[in-house]
């Protein structure tokens, strides 16, 4: 028979469990620290997720007008009131300037200048930052004579010193005021008109004004009101100004979708003339 001896003894219940409470435990911490490193994860994710939704709708406007969306021009009209006058071209005297201009004479002078027929061609979305050179989403240069953008020259003209101001309010006999209009909706807040003259630019933003910044100065007219935030150049007596206007689709707005793809739209401006002090 074999003998058993203490060092061949097998642990009895209670020695295994004095064995099991005697040894030290696995360690534990690591577990929260996986918890928080997969929260930072998740947290980070979600942030990057959030930065290009951002980015998405940012470039949106681009991304989804730049190649396809195109518009239609309906009608541009001008007036102007009282003692101030304008046309196409210079002439000598007020008396040959009109009070107002359609869109006939003034698509007719665009195709003329520009060699762009505006019932054929197509605004197309441009962007800029001098109000002068006007540019792509992908950064090349717009030109007017593809009909990208509208440009023609006005010509004013007092019978006494003025400074010329667009305003909204109708005009006497149904004369529209400024406006953009449009039945699509969200196209008549992505359009954009300037006036340049005397080495300034004044921007007519339907949105909102945003206040002058170097050459350049933005606002927004409330319809059925005239006040100086809209105040634009200085007429001299009888002397004539020319004027260039710019009429053009903001690319980066966030109206300008392709929900606006061959919408149609009108412009029409009304300047008003307020006498020197």
């Amino acid at each position: 028979m074999a003998r058993v001896t203490p060092g061949d003894r097998r642990p009895t219940t209670g020695d295994r469990r004095s064995a099991t409470v005697g040894a030290p435990r696995p360690a534990t911490a690591a577990a929260p620290a996986d918890t928080d490193l997969r929260r930072k994860l998740t947290t980070t994710v979600v942030l990057v997720l959030f930065a290009l939704v951002a980015i998405a709708m940012a470039t949106f406007a681009w991304f989804s007008i730049a190649d396809s969306a195109k518009t239609r021009m309906l009608m541009i009209d001008a007036n102007a009131d009282g003692s101030l006058r304008f046309d196409l071209d210079e002439h000598a005297t007020f008396d040959e300037y009109v009070h107002s201009l359609g869109f006939d004479q003034i698509s007719a002078r665009i195709a003329s200048e520009k060699g762009v027929d505006i019932d054929a061609s197509r605004l197309k979305p441009v962007t800029t930052s001098d109000y002068q050179t006007f540019t792509f989403e992908d950064g090349s240069t717009a030109d007017p004579a593809t009909g990208a953008y509208l440009e023609f020259t006005l010509h004013f003209m007092s019978s006494t010193d003025l400074r010329v101001r667009l305003t909204g309010q109708d005009g006497d006999g149904g004369v529209s005021d400024t406006r953009f209009s449009s039945d699509t909706q969200g196209m008549a807040s992505a359009m954009r008109m300037s006036f340049t003259a005397d080495g300034h630019t004044w921007v007519y933003n339907p949105n909102g004004g945003g206040g002058s910044s170097g050459s350049a100065t933005v606002f927004g007219l409330d319809s059925g009101e005239a006040t100086a935030a809209s105040d634009m150049f200085d007429l001299i007596t009888e002397t004539d100004k020319p004027v260039t206007v710019r009429i053009w689709l903001e690319g980066t707005d966030p109206n300008c979708t392709n929900m606006l793809k061959g919408a149609n739209y009108s412009v029409s401006m009304r300047f008003e003339g307020i006498e020197e002090q």
